[in-house]
């Protein structure tokens, strides 16, 4: 092949690739290309935080929060902002983490068994006796919600007896003794007393209902329920009416 060939020959090949290369920037600028979605940057949990424990730096990270919903009120950019302090309430992963969850170590005073930190302004804490019965099985962990079932025996009449709901909705703080400052976590098997968050006003229903109900129990309620509908006391008669028993008095 002469001089002339070889360099028709080597045109040929570089028009070719430049063709190709043509053909694919062309085919790459006509496919459509997604739509980009405006995002702000807002500090998560990327593992499970329990209450009362300091976040580490593990324990959360920055995601991309789309700006088309609404931004956690509270939130934090940067997770230098939260890493350190003390969770009020469990966080699981995937939960944007706002400042209503968070107080600072040094408020908890190197501490974190201390109620009164995490009650909120308005509500007490109480302590509760339970039994295996009375504690749903043991089931019930701090941040738990349950309600609070009574059964009162009028005082004259030895037969008007009768069971209802009398709290609702009640926050559970704690699982058994609050740990002391320099005792490590106690283990909540057979624990015997709760600490419930509740009005002031009914924490004095609450210790009425234990000197003077026959009994007094708890349900627990499903996650994030907080719906309350009417309840009809449980009586004698009601027994009788509802599932057709001629019992008598």
């Amino acid at each position: 092949m002469n001089r002339a060939g070889r360099i028709l020959l080597i045109f040929g090949v570089l028009l070719s690739i430049v063709s190709g290369l043509t053909v694919l920037v062309v085919l790459s600028l006509s496919q459509p290309q997604p739509a980009e979605v405006p995002t702000t940057k807002v500090v998560v949990a990327f593992q499970n935080i329990s209450s009362r424990s300091e976040i580490s730096p593990d324990q959360v990270g920055v995601a991309d929060w789309p700006r088309a919903l609404p931004t956690p009120t509270g939130g934090f950019p940067d997770s230098s902002s939260v890493i350190g302090k003390v969770a009020t309430a469990p966080i699981p992963p995937g939960q944007p983490i706002t400042d209503k969850l968070l107080i600072d170590k040094g408020d908890a005073k190197e501490t974190h068994s201390n109620a009164a930190l995490i009650i909120e302004k308005g509500s007490v804490a109480a302590a509760m006796p339970v039994t295996i019965k009375s504690s749903v099985a043991e089931a019930i962990q701090a941040g738990d919600r349950v309600d609070v079932l009574a059964t009162f025996r009028s005082p004259n009449n030895g037969s008007g007896v009768a069971t209802q709901r009398l709290l609702a909705d009640i926050l559970v703080l704690q699982v058994g003794p609050w740990p002391s400052a320099n005792a490590k976590q106690q283990s909540t098997t057979g624990t015997s007393v709760l600490t419930l968050q509740v009005k002031e006003q009914d924490a004095a229903v609450l210790l009425y209902a234990e000197e003077f109900a026959t009994e007094v129990s708890l349900v627990l309620r499903s996650a994030g329920d907080h719906d309350l509908p009417t309840l009809e006391p449980v009586t004698f008669d009601y027994i009788n009416q509802r599932f057709g028993f001629k019992l008598p008095r």
